[in-house]
């Protein structure tokens, strides 16, 4: 199907979604009782509605091949699955033992769609548990649930873009699921651990600023260091120095980001890799330093808010950073900053949803443009992806803002 034909299907079916969405929103309180009372059954047409039939209708009956970071997926799984040696035998900017989870449906279909079917089970899954976890907090959970549910935005991302980054807040909310349940640092450190094994080393930008949340610091840092030292000896024995290829992922400018937006102004004389470098530099010590300012909130009420913080500004940060990187805590954004009759942030959303599909249609269908200069704006359909980047610049500064300004209003822990 043509690029034009698919961004089409994906404007009909996010108008469909907003509308859903609106009436969902204004007459929830009417229909309340009977949502309540009818949750399996309500949830799982919404997953048949939203995940299960828009796939069979894709990959079965118009037989479309998957997208995004798929066909590198099945290329990765593919090696996995005959056991060849991660970052010897293939490519992978993953974890090690990414390529080998993603090679398990091909045991069923060998086909690049089962990944996606293997990637929309992950995001249900981070789903469910994002929903167990707030309902114990939030009367407002349950409709939470069903608004994330019909967003248009993870389901594109999921199903046409086979992303699995919201699995980086499923590990790391078991890891929390793990610490309410046992009060173990060491526990916890180990889900971790197995995270930055399964996942990306973008694990790791979390863990700088919740280090000065964890009570018992020791402990965290030797059950890392009792996954992490052994593994990194394996990998070393089994393929010397080139299990780095996971952190060289770093040559490629992408957008939305502030070097994106600010690159008219820079130039072209810029070294994409240095300038991730300078990216990083800048907002992990912030981070870092949000982590340390807060040392003596809440760990459980802190804890998803330092999750989007760091996400958040990552993604600011990076020049190689992409919109799509808002799929790791867009789901924690629903859950824990949007209040359910808040019609301002609720506009806010639906504005991230429709930022997140037009603007990279429109960065592809212009060959990923690169602003180096003004002169480059002039160009045609180039200045309206200039503007589409710039307003999810601002519009994720905003919702950065409001997080941060309600980690800081939590209260301070008392001293004993």
């Amino acid at each position: 199907m043509p690029i034009i034909d698919v961004f089409i299907a994906k404007l009909i079916a996010m108008g469909l979604a907003f509308v859903a969405q609106y009436i969902l929103w204004k007459k929830y309180s009417s229909f309340q009782t009977w949502l309540t009372q009818n949750q399996i059954g309500v949830v799982t047409a919404l997953v048949v509605f939203t995940r299960i039939i828009p796939f069979i209708l894709v990959f079965v009956i118009l037989k479309e091949e998957p997208r995004g970071d798929v066909p590198f997926f099945y290329y990765k799984a593919s090696h996995a699955v005959h056991l060849d040696l991660v970052y010897r035998d293939f490519w992978s900017f993953h974890a090690p033992i990414f390529s080998y989870i993603i090679a398990l449906p091909l045991l069923i279909v060998d086909h690049a769609s089962s990944i996606v079917a293997l990637m929309m089970v992950g995001e249900l899954g981070c789903v469910w548990l994002t929903y167990k976890h707030y309902k114990t907090v939030s009367s407002e959970a349950y409709a939470k649930l069903l608004h994330y549910l019909m967003l248009p935005a993870p389901i594109i991302i999921c199903l046409l873009g086979g992303q699995e980054d919201i699995w980086l807040w499923g590990f790391a909310l078991g890891a929390l699921m793990i610490w309410k349940k046992s009060n173990s640092d060491f526990r916890m450190g180990l889900m971790f651990a197995l995270s930055l094994l399964c996942l990306k080393v973008t694990v790791a930008f979390f863990l700088f600023p919740l280090f000065f949340l964890i009570k018992d610091k020791f402990k965290f840092i030797l059950s890392m260091a009792v996954v992490g030292i052994p593994s990194l000896a394996l990998l070393y024995y089994l393929v010397g120095w080139d299990f780095l290829m996971l952190i060289k992922h770093t040559e490629d400018p992408y957008s939305p980001n502030l070097f994106s937006v600010l690159r008219p102004f820079i130039g072209a004389s810029v070294n994409i890799t240095k300038m991730n470098w300078l990216g990083l530099g800048l907002f992990l010590p912030l981070t870092t330093w949000i982590g340390f300012s807060v040392r003596n909130k809440s760990f459980e009420q802190a804890f998803p808010l330092l999750f989007i913080l760091t996400y958040g500004l990552m993604q600011l940060f990076l020049p190689s950073a992409m919109a799509y990187y808002m799929f790791i805590y867009l789901v924690i954004i629903v859950f824990e900053l949007w209040q359910h009759k808040d019609g301002s942030f609720f506009f806010v959303l639906l504005l991230l949803n429709f930022l997140l599909i037009v603007e990279p249609f429109v960065y592809v269908y212009y060959k990923n443009p690169v602003f180096d200069s003004f002169e480059v704006l002039s160009k045609s359909g180039y200045g309206l992806e200039y503007l589409l980047q710039w307003a999810f610049v601002v519009t994720l500064i905003y919702v950065l803002r409001v997080c941060y300004l309600r980690l800081k209003a939590l209260p301070e822990l008392a001293h004993k």
